[in-house]
């Protein structure tokens, strides 16, 4: 409880212009049942005017003034539990092999097409689905068949016009006023099931149009309180990476910065694609870059990373701006092109999209470069709600349904996007926007960006989420935020 010593000190700091954040005003709220509240606080106050620093006052800026067992409450964790639990379900990196052009992807659309149509027929209401030549043999004037969606054009007179391919051939259908909002939010060349009746003039008509998606679960956390940190997005090397946020944010992850008793726990670090800023991405990038260098920018990267502490995970994959093929999927990061950061013992270097496990929760870690696609082509989808096209992957199963858009993919002889199994938790970034939400018992998070603003992102209109931390405790599956911007660092909320 505060004294009134207390609340005079604070109210005198408050009146020089300072600011105390939460973890500092909870250690004064501590020190104030001895009494020494005022010449701590304005010894804190002098240092900071001699150095001309910033007007808020950080738990962190009392270690001098006030004996170590006082500034901090420590939590003693067991030796045994510094122990991270990490197995690896599938990484693509090995499994890679492009087959020639024209008939890997054929291939590669048969198998996309037979593993989503037997995840769909898991469903109770998919059982009874018949090929598209046997429903034009059938006597049923009503029947399900399931194709892969090649095109979706909107009707002059209403309606919605869909075309549908399986191995036996194509089915147009129409989709009246009951269905047309439903047609035009499926994704293209994902499996849809679909309800037909059969007209009189032979015309298919659309009763209900079904996506393979995900059932409802109730997920169970890990047996022990450890927590996973969920980055994406750094950008190192570019005019725009926030390094100083980015430095606050690892002395915090150092327990340099209060919060022992999530810090000490955080067994994790995941970055989800664009650990650096890269050579030659886009057209004019070397003017927006402070290290024009790939293999320095990766030495500014190991500087940075390698503050990591070695009891924690740090597990990386590749995005759209790391030196590896763009299309899709994505083998990890070389050493031959990220050799800084393989010297570094506790980095785990994975290929995109990777299924893993962290103390038995189950992750699909994806960097999100479909998700421009998404947005582009379903309706009501914007980059300021990331989770909502992240969940009509999860409806579709698949990581990146599109062909021929932004996203490249390889015509490889096993589709790997396909998103089986379920994840636990679905974590992606590239959009540069935090969000949080759940679909269907699954926890899905976009991690937003250690980096402001780019030229681009201003012209297209898109104001980055920067700075703000997604921290997962794996036992109850709860995310807490972190800001590690100057101004707002200290504010831990509950997402």
């Amino acid at each position: 409880m505060a004294t009134a010593e207390m609340v005079m000190a604070v109210s005198r700091a408050l009146s020089q212009g300072y600011q105390i954040d939460s973890d500092a005003f909870s250690l004064l709220s501590e020190l104030s049942s001895k009494g020494d509240v005022e010449p701590i606080l304005k010894s804190v106050i002098q240092k900071k005017e001699s150095l001309k620093a910033e007007r808020m006052i950080l738990r962190s800026d009392f270690d001098e003034f006030v004996p170590r067992d006082e500034s901090q409450s420590r939590v003693v964790v067991d030796s045994a539990d510094l122990v991270a639990d990490l197995v690896v379900v599938s990484d693509p990196t090995d499994s890679i092999a492009p087959a020639e052009a024209e008939a890997g992807f054929k291939r590669l659309f048969q198998d996309r097409y037979a593993h989503l149509l037997e995840i769909a027929r898991r469903r109770p209401d998919s059982k009874n689905v018949v090929s598209i030549e046997s429903g034009r043999e059938m006597k049923e004037r009503e029947y399900k068949i399931a194709g892969l969606l090649s095109s979706r054009n909107s009707r002059k007179g209403g309606g919605v016009e869909l075309v549908l391919d399986d191995p036996t051939g194509s089915a147009k259908l129409y989709c009246g006023e009951k269905v047309a909002d439903s047609a035009l939010s499926l994704p293209l060349d994902s499996l849809v099931v679909a309800e037909v009746a059969l007209g009189k003039g032979g015309q298919l008509y659309a009763r209900e149009l079904l996506l393979p998606d995900i059932p409802t679960r109730k997920l169970v956390g890990s047996s022990r309180r450890v927590y996973a940190v969920m980055l994406s997005d750094l950008h190192i090397g570019s005019k725009t990476f926030l390094a100083d946020d980015f430095s606050r944010f690892l002395a915090w992850l150092n327990g340099k910065l209060g919060d022992l008793d999530i810090v000490e726990r955080i067994r994790y670090v995941i970055v989800a694609g664009d650990v650096v800023d890269g050579i030659g991405v886009y057209p004019g990038q070397e003017f927006q870059l402070t290290e024009r260098n790939l293999r320095r920018q990766y030495v500014m990267a190991r500087e940075f990373l390698s503050q990591v502490p070695k009891h924690m995970k740090l597990l990386l994959i590749p995005g759209n701006h790391d030196p590896v093929r763009q299309a899709l999927p994505q083998p990890a990061v070389s050493i031959d092109a990220s050799g800084p950061l393989y010297s570094l013992e506790n980095a785990v270097h994975l290929g995109g999209p990777t299924n893993i496990k962290l103390d038995g929760v189950n992750f699909l870690i994806y960097h999100g470069r479909s998700l421009d696609d998404i947005i582009a082509t379903v309706p009501d989808l914007t980059y300021d709600r990331p989770v909502e096209a992240m969940e009509v992957l999860l409806k579709a199963r698949h990581l990146a349904p599109t062909y021929g858009k932004r996203t490249a993919l390889s015509p490889e002889l096993r589709d790997m996007l396909v998103i089986d199994p379920v994840p636990d938790v679905f974590h992606a970034g590239h959009v540069h926007t935090l969000d949080v939400g759940s679909y269907r018992g699954t926890l899905v998070v976009n991690s937003g960006t250690f980096q402001g603003q780019t030229p681009f992102q201003a012209n297209m209109g898109i104001d980055p989420i920067s700075s703000i931390v997604p921290i997962l405790n794996l036992s109850t599956l709860e995310v807490i935020k972190r800001n590690f911007t100057k101004m707002s660092f200290g504010e831990l909320q509950q997402a």
